[in-house]
């Protein structure tokens, strides 16, 4: 059964009449007739009672017309809404930040993007890095904000500014006299080995910041004989201020916390080392227009809301 088989018994129901309907459906009488019988004798059972030039519908007629409308309705719906998605006048977004990325970068965008593109929905979802990656490999996202230990093969990156790794600790603290300025800088730096008999509060390993704040304790080759666990830098930050030790943070970060003009901050790690801040994409993925513009609205928060690096 086809859209065409369909469309030839609608239309001789419509009319009642087999020589007015095959005149609308630009066919010979002898054709549509054919067609009709053709139809009939594939579903085992007539769809028309035959009244002189009068076509009837049959109970299995009724049945088949009822179904068949509803079919072609839905099949010119998908038709408009496909053709919608094409001309840009609907479609769908599915953006994933890090937590800590989710509340500084995305509500501006989001109310910016809508205005420009109000028939798009946009879905966030923010998460763990690791899980959201996932995601995004699953073509389960379109683009994932995130920062970024190494490049994947399968994902394209775009970076959007570049980060560094921050120590936090009381302004009082004896270590603070042995940071070292840098030249440019916003922080002095801080060796570790200055700390290293202190409390280190760390991210859990599934947070991203975790591997940044390793690598700088390998850098500086210290080994904390003591360290908490804990997922909310902000916590920690909170925690350090409270003597507990030394907590750690992005420069990104620092807009939004609270505590950390109370502190005396640290570039800690290689001096050279930043970290890339990025569009993810899947690379087996076409980039739509939606999406070059939402990360160009990043790009333009992100200089807007941070003094950050660009190279």
């Amino acid at each position: 059964m086809t859209d065409r088989d369909m469309q030839y018994v609608l239309t001789i129901a419509t009319y009642g009449n087999l020589t007015r309907a095959a005149e609308v459906l630009y066919l010979s009488q002898p054709a549509l007739s054919i067609q009709l019988n053709r139809l009939e004798k594939s579903l085992g059972m007539k769809l028309f009672e035959r009244t002189g030039k009068k076509m009837v519908l049959t109970y299995a007629g009724e049945e088949f017309v009822t179904s068949a409308r509803q079919i072609m309705m839905k099949k010119f719906e998908l038709e408009d809404h496909m053709n919608d998605i094409r001309q840009h006048r609907t479609g769908r977004l599915r953006i994933g930040y890090s937590v800590k990325q989710m509340s500084a970068l995305f509500p501006n965008v989001f109310i910016t993007f809508q205005k420009m593109y109000p028939q798009i929905k946009v879905i966030p979802i923010d998460g763990h890095v690791n899980d959201l990656e996932e995601l995004l490999a699953k073509n389960e996202l379109d683009i994932l904000f995130a920062h970024h230990v190494m490049e994947k093969p399968h994902f394209l990156y775009e970076t959007i500014y570049r980060d560094r790794l921050l120590a936090v600790l009381p302004k009082k603290h004896p270590a603070c006299s042995k940071a070292v300025p840098m030249p440019g800088r916003s922080y002095p730096w801080l060796d570790l080995k200055e700390v290293q008999e202190e409390c280190f509060i760390l991210q859990h390993s599934n947070q991203n910041i975790r591997q940044f704040e390793e690598d700088a304790m390998l850098y500086a080759d210290v080994s904390p004989k003591i360290s908490y666990k804990i997922s909310s830098i902000d916590a920690g930050i909170r925690m350090a201020d409270a003597g507990f030790g030394v907590a750690f943070t992005l420069e990104s970060y620092l807009k939004d916390s609270k505590n950390a003009e109370q502190m005396q901050i640290f570039s800690v790690g290689d001096k050279n080392l930043t970290i890339a801040f990025s569009a993810i994409k899947n690379a087996e993925r076409t980039e739509t227009a939606e999406m070059r513009k939402w990360i160009e609205l990043t790009i333009k928060e992100a200089k807007e809301s941070h003094t950050l690096l660009t190279e």
